[in-house]
């Protein structure tokens, strides 16, 4: 081999131990947001009394009763899909994979998995997996597992949804 394409296999393979250590890391920092975005919500639960702190028999007062029935997400925009509906029950994943619950294939803003509903205390959550351009409820980026409400309004990528019964 010449000298000139030894050069180049070399300057290829360290650029690829590069790209892998910047994969490597951008994973570490998305799962250390997360887990501190799981820890924040948990504690401010405890603080505020959230998940878990009206269960003796009745929700609180502020707390609809969203126990009597279950909740669905239907899809507002775009057009051609509204009124697609998917039954929120344990846990659903919502994003571009064919491997989400809620797969939102023709959205490019989209991530491939984007976000999760979850039920935690007989209630029902939102978390964003570290998307790129975010997970809004009712206009606001969500940094921290929200609580889901009838009436909610979630933008994942170019895709609305409502929750609903």
């Amino acid at each position: 081999m010449s000298h000139g394409l030894l050069e180049i296999l070399r300057f290829f393979l360290l650029a690829l131990i590069w790209l892998f250590f910047v994969y490597a890391a951008r994973i570490v920092l998305v799962e250390v947001r997360r887990s501190r975005a799981e820890r924040a919500a948990t504690e401010a639960a405890g603080q505020a009394g959230g998940p878990g702190a009206a269960t003796k028999g009745r929700p609180a007062p502020s707390q609809p009763a969203e126990r009597g029935g279950s909740l669905k997400l239907r899809i507002v925009e775009p057009a051609e899909r509204r009124g697609v509906a998917f039954e929120l029950g344990g846990e659903i994943t919502l994003g571009r994979s064919p491997g989400c619950a809620v797969s939102l294939e023709g959205d490019t803003f989209a991530s491939s998995v984007h976000a999760r509903v979850f039920r935690r205390d007989g209630e029902t959550w939102l978390e964003d997996l570290g998307s790129t351009n975010g997970t809004f409820v009712n206009g606001e980026r969500v940094a921290t597992p929200v609580r889901l409400r009838r009436g909610d309004r979630l933008k994942v990528g170019h895709t609305l949804l409502e929750v609903g019964r």
